[in-house]
Formats: C-alpha cells, structure tokens, sequence
C-alpha cells in the first residue's frame, strides 16, 4: 500500500522538483518580474500611508476598496501571465526575456478577467457543495462531542476523550477547508494558461482549459492540493519572517505610528509574497504543458522517436 502511494506520487514530486529547480535557476528573473508586479502595489500603498489624513478616513475606505476590487485583479492577472510566460521560455530552455514575458496584450487580461469572474463563481458554488458534503458534517459531529464534553467532568477519561476528539475534529475541518480553497486557488491559475501564454481566440481558449482540466482530473487534483500545501507553508514561514523583520529598524527608529513604517512593512510582506509566489505557477505551467503534450500526443511522438535513435545507436554499435 506505501509503494502504491509512493508510485502515484512520484510524478507529482518531480514536477514540484522541476519546478523548484527552474525556480533556482532562473531566480533572479521570476523574481524581478514579482517585483515588476510589487512596484506598483507598493508605490500605492506609500502614497496612501502617506496621505491618509488629507484624504480622510471615508474617502480612504472607498480608495482602499476600488483598488481591491478593480486594480489588484488586474494586477495579479499581470503576474500570473508574466511568471506563466516565463515559466513556459525556461521549460523550452530559452532564456527569460523580462520584456516579452511582461508585454500582455490588454484584451488578453481582458479576456482572462472574464473567465476568471466565471471559473471563480463555479469554484465558489463547487467547493460550497463539497463544503455541505464533507465539511458540515464535522462540524455537527464537533458540536455534538463539545456539548458531551461539556455534560461531563473535564478532568475524567470520558471528559479528556472527548476533549482529545474534539480538537482533532476542529483541526480536519480547518485543514479541509484549507486543502479545498488551496484546490480551487492552483486550479484557476492552471485552467488561466491558455488565456495568457497562447494567443487564441476566447472560444479556443475554453475548450481548451476546460478539456485540460478534465484530462488527468485525479491526477490534477493531487498537484493542485500538494502545490497549494507547499506554497501556503513555505509563503507563511518567509512572509512573517520577511514582514517582521525587514521593518523592524523602522519601526524601532521612528515608531509604529510613523506613516514610513507602516508603509515599509507593508511593502514587506509584498515582497515576502514576490518570493513565495512564483514556484506556483511554474508547476501549474508545467502541469499545463505536460498534459497539453500527452493530450496531443506529443509526448509519444517524442517517445518513439528517442527509443529509434536508441535502436540506431545499437545497430551502429552490433
């Protein structure tokens, strides 16, 4: 049974070292291009920070709300374009070109927005199905141990039993929940590949996001949870170390209060997020292109032509 698990896995682990290795490799461009997408977000925030009293705190809220709902959609279909783009030159073993990776056609987001309001009210009323399915029952179970626990002596063995299933109950509901968001989140970003890396049209690119993510579902499935899992530790252990630490000679010279440090702190866990975020979309790129390949036949075709020069070479050799 372990090997059975260990070989269904074993794809899905070298796709997430592939993808962390071309991460390595071209480090220093997955990251500029985060900042490409930090650069703007940042430059806002101090301008907020720093006019905050002129602007009053209504008009503040309305700011903070319409940059939410309208420029950081845009902004992040931006970078996930821009890191796809790359992802996609370092997998052919082209260099990144900063540049082309970053030159979106607009009616391109446009295009990729509109999907994106689609797929995401699918997902919502998907993941609230399963939610009702999985997630509710649970939390029923839940309550009824916590209204046991509260019925009895929390010190005696029936008490701590049920104090011992309690915690573990409301741990899988939280750690379910966390694992069907971290689904939905990578799905969306591997069905968005054909709108911004490939230049078709709005009924090309349905098809074929949607044959992409029916083809190989359960296989999907694994790489979108595991991918999701790794991001989500790994980004929360390097976006609070990067969003303490970086501000904190700020804010011991100048004061939690100062508009310059709660600006610099906040540009720290943008930049916490430019590091983390990449390895994401290059395995959804890679999960993408490799399917892409099996779906066309591609990766036979490169099969069989690899196992012919084999058999040249032993005809030579003999």
């Amino acid at each position: 049974m372990k090997l059975n698990i260990a070989g269904r896995l074993r794809p899905t682990l070298d796709l997430l070292d592939e993808g962390c290795a071309l991460y390595r490799r071209h480090f220093t461009s997955f990251v500029a291009i985060g900042m490409a997408w930090l650069t703007p977000i940042a430059i806002a925030i101090g301008l907020l920070v720093a006019s905050a009293e002129q602007i009053g705190e209504n008009w503040l809220v309305v700011i903070v709300l319409a940059g939410v709902l309208f420029l950081a959609p845009l902004l992040l279909l931006y970078l996930i374009g821009g890191l796809s783009r790359a992802a996609a030159a370092a997998i052919d073993g082209r260099a990144i070109d900063l540049r082309e990776a970053l030159t979106i056609h607009p009616f391109g987001i446009i295009k990729a927005g509109c999907f994106s309001v689609i797929y995401s009210f699918i997902m919502q009323v998907a993941s609230s199905a399963i939610s009702l399915l999985c997630i509710c029952p649970i939390y029923l179970l839940s309550l009824s141990v916590s209204v046991l626990f509260a019925s009895v002596d929390p010190g005696s063995s029936i008490g701590i039993a049920a104090l011992v299933v309690l915690t573990v109950l409301i741990a899988g509901v939280y750690v379910l929940a966390f694992i069907i968001g971290g689904i939905g989140y990578s799905s969306m970003f591997y069905a968005l590949q054909p709108w911004l890396i490939e230049r078709l049209r709005f009924a090309e690119a349905l098809e074929r996001s949607v044959d992409l993510i029916i083809f190989r579902f359960r296989g999907n499935l694994v790489v979108w949870g595991l991918s999701a899992l790794v991001v989500f530790a790994v980004g929360a252990s390097v976006s609070l170390a990067v969003g303490v630490i970086v501000p904190v000679p700020a804010l011991l010279l100048l004061g939690a209060e100062s508009p310059i440090a709660q600006a610099l702190a906040g540009v720290a866990w943008l930049l916490g997020l430019a590091l983390v975020m990449p390895p994401w979309f290059i395995w959804m790129t890679l999960l993408y292109r490799r399917n892409q390949a099996a779906r066309s036949g591609a990766d036979l075709a490169q099969r069989i032509e690899a196992w012919a020069e084999r058999v040249r070479a032993l005809n030579v050799e003999h």
